[in-house]
């Protein structure tokens, strides 16, 4: 199913202490050489493909766009991220919100209490997520990196764990027609999961880092998502002093069942590309 909708900017609030991380970690030599607090700010666009599955006690229904018609339809998210680091510690928020719309196409649709009616109708997908992201992550370890070229050469790997809480509002809405009679699919729903992840950051060069994230959350612990996991592969250049960007590829996944009768299933990934400033 092709989206035509548009990503809005969700404006992230942050104050002295309440900032976020970059896609990748500082480079070793930045993190060896910490005496004050320091910290980043950035914006970055997701060329997001997305698929899903709504399941309600009012019928079913899934989508699903590829990621070349992520880019023939313009289907982006635009997001805010921003980092602290206090010495060893970090305190991490990110902000997203999706606005999608897909064009409306034939499908068959499962209505019913039980979702055993098959029936063709016209179907359009609206979805509105709001993502917003807190955790806070401790430096595990600062080693020598596989690119140093001697004991003067400050390139190195850094690592980080770290936890913290997403919380979620959603409403996949999927709009059916089946002859005259109009049947809307899905509702808002809100949940907050708690994650744990960790965050590697090589140094490929003195101004070019690999970094990679990773994390899990959910496990249905009161009302969060049954399982979700999300993970993030960047390469960040240092283009001053205090201006870098980024590019890689993101990966968001969740599963969420609240009851037997109401089940969300949806993925996200796709390329991004970010611009962070560092003071």
């Amino acid at each position: 199913m092709r989206f035509a909708g548009r990503s809005l900017t969700l404006g992230f609030l942050f104050a002295a202490l309440l900032a976020a991380g970059l896609t990748a970690l500082p480079s070793a030599a930045e993190a060896g050489a910490r005496e004050k607090p320091k910290y980043e700010l950035g914006l970055y666009v997701w060329g997001a493909m997305v698929a899903g599955e709504v399941d309600t006690p009012e019928g079913s229904a899934s989508s699903h766009i590829s990621f070349s018609d992520v880019w023939d339809n313009l289907n982006m998210a635009l997001m805010g991220r921003a980092r602290a680091n206090f010495d060893k510690f970090s305190v991490v928020f990110d902000g997203e919100y999706f606005d999608l719309q897909s064009d409306r196409e034939q499908r068959i649709v499962r209505l019913g209490p039980q979702g055993n009616i098959e029936v063709p109708a016209s179907v359009q997908v609206k979805m509105h997520l709001n993502v917003l992201e807190l955790n806070g992550g401790y430096e595990v370890f600062n080693l020598k990196g596989p690119f140093s070229a001697g004991p003067g050469d400050e390139r190195g790997t850094t690592g980080e764990l770290y936890a913290g809480a997403r919380y979620y509002a959603v409403q996949p809405q999927i709009i059916a027609k089946v002859g005259g009679q109009r049947r809307d699919i899905g509702e808002w729903q809100s949940w907050v999961d708690g994650i744990v992840g960790a965050r590697i950051g090589i140094d490929l060069s003195r101004t070019v880092v690999l970094g990679i994230q990773g994390d899990v959350g959910g496990f249905n612990i009161g009302n969060s998502n049954k399982f979700a996991w999300s993970q993030i592969t960047s390469l960040t250049w240092d283009c001053t002093d205090s201006v870098s960007l980024s590019l890689g590829y993101k990966f968001l996944d969740i599963k969420r069942e609240p009851n037997s009768d109401n089940t969300i299933d949806l993925q996200l990934r796709g390329p991004f590309v970010a611009s962070f400033y560092r003071f």
